[in-house]
């Protein structure tokens, strides 16, 4: 179980995240959803260990969070593959600092490669890659090593439709597993028929919890726009004027 008690962090002097309190229960699939710049991304970095928190507390299975990195895959909203290294290499170096058995590693390896469809450019030095092609690989890293929690930032940019079902499949596999997986989108629609309850941050600070089965999507959208303050723009008026 990931549990965040009064976490807050700023950035210059403004507070990126306020005293934020969540948790995310084992086998649970939650939705970070939020407007840009709500804190949604230093959160996942902090629960990552990429930034350290002002104050407040952050725990995995009882464990301070700085002591369980071993045991969680953060995949950025920026995936990054070393552009001399192929995918293949970037997937073996990050398994292997992970310290999974070389063979095991490479097995995981074989399944991810076919999941996604990599096998015509795995071995492709990275810098011919796409962005959807670099997600793939960076995706593959987190669920190769099989953590107690993924920490996952916009997975879907750059995927397309067969990619995104894999990625979701993927992850109701690994919440069936035990794992407390924690995404961050702004796909409402995605995360409203994948996650099983979802989070609406505005201003740093969770400002609703709600679980999926108690809401339907349109509803959902409503909630959105209300606990963020925010609302789709009249469009349609400039193209009457």
């Amino acid at each position: 179980m990931l549990i965040l008690n009064d976490v807050s962090m700023s950035y210059g002097g403004k507070k990126a995240v306020d005293r934020l309190s969540l948790t995310v229960p084992e086998g649970a699939v939650m939705g970070l959803l939020g407007p840009n710049g709500a804190g949604k991304t230093t959160t996942l970095k902090m629960i990552a260990g990429m930034v350290t928190p002002e104050s407040g507390n952050i725990t995995l299975k009882g464990m301070p969070i700085n002591e369980m990195r071993h045991d969680i895959a953060y995949v950025p909203d920026e995936p990054v593959v070393w552009n001399r290294l192929t995918g293949r290499e970037h997937l073996l170096f990050a398994g292997k600092l992970r310290g999974i058995p070389t063979g095991e590693l490479e097995n995981r390896i074989a399944f991810c490669e076919n999941l996604f469809e990599m096998g015509g450019w795995l071995d492709q030095r990275a810098g011919s890659y796409s962005h959807g092609m670099i997600q793939r690989v960076v995706l593959s890293s987190a669920f190769a090593a099989k953590p107690g929690l993924y920490a996952i930032d916009e997975p879907l940019v750059g995927l397309d439709p067969p990619a995104a079902e894999t990625f979701w499949r993927m992850i109701h596999s690994a919440a069936s597993s035990g794992a407390s997986i924690l995404i961050s989108t702004h796909t409402l629609s995605e995360a409203h028929g994948n996650c099983s309850s979802f989070g609406i941050i505005h201003r740093g600070r969770i400002t609703s919890r709600v679980e999926s089965g108690e809401i339907s999507l349109p509803d959902l959208r409503e909630l959105f726009f209300e606990a963020t303050g925010t609302a789709p723009a009249d469009a349609a008026s400039y193209f009457r004027a």
